[in-house]
């Protein structure tokens, strides 16, 4: 199953529960506009082809992110609610891997993608009879892709080869505080910030280009965190 058939089922497998649970005004489906930033290492050291002896990661960098999402779900009371959300971001990223035996050093630039599913819950505390401040927590599944992969020789810049497009699924978890505003009876605003762990990037296991097409050891990205902020529209039923 492709990843992104495996994402659809696994939003329909939590939210049509939901659905069935939630009672006349308990249900809302909301989308979701967020944009952030992101840290992660790497403790690739035999990265790249076999006959270079290793390649060694460093200075990982991640470019600002923007994504869309959703969200489903309904209340349990007047405080609490559970709902699923799903987000989609996509930002720039770039990393150099050295290689010590023979002597040269190639820069990375690509595309870092991931699409998160999480199950969460929130708590409002309200401020007055339209706004209110809430917190959530959520955990669920990453599926981070690198793509557009592009390698470069340090000296020189000339073009070396593309790196073939790799997902990986990790695990995930988020937290975050926001407020919330109701514009009209049905219809809330919400202004979010957030920090999440998304898991790992890796490449594929082969490169085209100088050499033609070769197999390598893929380069990996550890322990990604997202900081966000996000703007959303919920609508309740």
């Amino acid at each position: 199953m492709q990843p992104k058939s495996f994402l659809l089922c696994a939003v329909l497998f939590v939210a049509l529960p939901a659905m069935a649970l939630a009672e006349d005004r308990d249900f809302f489906v909301g989308l979701d506009l967020i944009g952030g930033i992101a840290g992660g290492t790497s403790s690739t050291t035999d990265g790249g082809a076999p006959f270079a002896l290793g390649g060694v990661v460093d200075d990982v960098t991640f470019g600002t992110a923007t994504g869309i999402g959703g969200h489903i779900g309904y209340r349990v009371d007047p405080a609490l609610s559970a709902f699923v959300s799903y987000q989609h971001l996509r930002g720039d990223v770039s990393w150099n891997a050295s290689f010590p035996a023979i002597g040269v050093v190639s820069d990375f630039e690509g595309k870092a993608i991931s699409d998160m599913v999480l199950a969460n819950v929130a708590y409002e505390v309200p401020l007055s009879e339209a706004t209110a401040i809430r917190g959530t927590a959520g955990i669920g599944l990453s599926f981070n892709t690198l793509s557009d992969v592009v390698e470069t020789d340090r000296g020189s810049g000339i073009f070396l080869a593309d790196v073939a497009k790799h997902t990986e699924i990790d695990p995930a978890a988020q937290i975050g505080a926001g407020l919330r505003h109701k514009l009209a009876s049905n219809a809330v605003l919400g202004l979010d910030a957030s920090l999440a762990y998304s898991g790992g990037f890796e490449t594929g296991n082969t490169r085209s280009g100088n050499l033609g097409v070769t197999d390598i050891n893929p380069y990996k990205i550890d322990h990604v965190w997202r900081a966000n902020l996000g703007a959303s529209i919920r609508f309740e039923f």
